[in-house]
């Protein structure tokens, strides 16, 4: 899927003025530099997120509760699965970054250019990843099978809004993150500080979960209260890079940490019921601490100057990997298990996706992704160039 990720310094603060790194924001691959040319890019933090997409694609194919094996997944591959049944954090560290990443492209930048911005990297991949799966299922009878209005719905990214059907089971986190998008174009519009970055980080998260607690659907459900925190926590951590270590921003992230402790601990129960194997909240909440530890290594921390840039590679493939996965993967498994060792299938199943992420990352987002920004960007700019004053 698809999110962006001064006042004079208080005591005690880093103020140090050299030069941020870069890093490709969110899930949508490193196609364009962000602002700020000659920064240092985050290598280690592209690995992350590929990590994150390969326990994703490892916890569809491996962790939940499909018969395309022809049985459950724990039958299948016993040992893996469970390991694999933990997979969905993959998500949910996705939406770390994505708080840090985005609020990075986010500072310094006018509304339009942040537009574009999210236009350009999120939709290429996606659309093509739309018609890939209507081909599929054009030849392939399992996996979903929306109707031809749901899948024109899909082209918007706002299917679940219209009742219509996810082309896609992963959809569903791209609108998450385009209401995130929302509110930090909304941040972009009266402008990025850090004392609005941290009372955004801070009252987000526990409005919407009041909102959630009072029965107002409507709030509730623009400002995501299920996976703020995890937002939230990208977004301090960002500024723990920017600014150096500063107690308020530490208390925001305790604050939002703990928030997200108890989001998972109620998850863990649906979690089971999906997997169809007991997921325990315990493990949950470690396995989420370390990688928001690990988060924090490699950006502030001392995995932040790692320059294998082969890691920015595997990074490129995240979004494309993330978004056609599941449908291919799924008939692979469904065609193939019954002839061919499980071990192998699933080999194929996890070859085939990255190969595919791979062309649609070069022969898609690469050449049409930039395109695309520039667009959208010539557009917002030639309406406000004539616009009344």
């Amino acid at each position: 899927m698809t999110s962006a990720m001064q006042a004079p310094p208080a005591p005690g603060r880093t103020t140090s003025k050299a030069p941020l790194p870069e890093v490709s924001p969110d899930l949508p691959p490193p196609s364009a530099p962000v602002p700020g040319a000659g920064r240092p890019r985050l290598h280690a933090l592209d690995g992350l997120r590929f990590v994150a997409a390969s326990a994703v694609l490892l916890y569809h194919f491996t962790g939940t509760g499909q018969d395309y094996w022809g049985g459950t997944p724990s039958t299948a591959f016993p040992n893996v699965n469970e390991v694999s049944r933990y997979g969905f954090l993959g998500v949910e560290v996705f939406f770390v970054i994505s708080g840090f990443a985005i609020l990075l492209t986010a500072y310094d930048r006018p509304l339009r250019g942040f537009v574009a911005s999210r236009v350009g990297r999120l939709f290429p991949a996606y659309w093509v990843a739309i018609g890939l799966t209507v081909l599929l299922q054009a030849v392939w009878s399992g996996g979903r099978a929306p109707s031809a209005l749901d899948t024109v719905l899909n082209l918007t990214m706002m299917q679940d809004p219209f009742g219509a059907t996810s082309v896609q089971v992963v959809f569903w986190t791209l609108l998450v993150e385009l209401k995130f998008y929302l509110l930090m174009g909304l941040l972009v519009a009266v402008g990025v500080t850090r004392e609005r970055v941290i009372g955004l980080a801070v009252l987000w998260p526990l409005l919407g979960q009041l909102a959630k607690d009072s029965g107002s659907d409507l709030v509730t459900t623009l400002l995501v209260p299920d996976y703020a925190p995890y937002f939230a926590v990208g977004m301090l951590l960002y500024l723990v890079v920017r600014d150096g270590n500063d107690a308020a921003v530490w208390l925001g992230i305790g604050l939002n940490l703990l928030l997200c402790v108890r989001l998972l601990t109620r998850y863990s129960v649906h979690a089971s019921d999906i997997t169809g194997e007991p997921v325990r909240a315990g493990v949950c909440v470690a396995v989420f601490l370390a990688m928001a530890a690990l988060v924090w290594c490699v950006t502030a921390g001392p995995l932040a100057h790692l320059s294998w840039r082969w890691l920015t590679t595997l990074g490129a493939l995240t979004y494309p990997l993330y978004l056609v996965h599941s449908q291919l993967g799924y008939a692979v498994i469904d065609e193939l298990h019954d002839v061919v060792p499980g071990r192998l299938v699933l080999v194929i199943a996890t070859a085939l996706s990255v190969a595919l992420a791979w062309l649609i990352h070069r022969c898609v987002e690469r050449p049409f992704g930039p395109r695309l920004r520039a667009a959208v960007d010539r557009g917002l700019s030639r309406r406000t160039a004539t616009a009344p004053a």
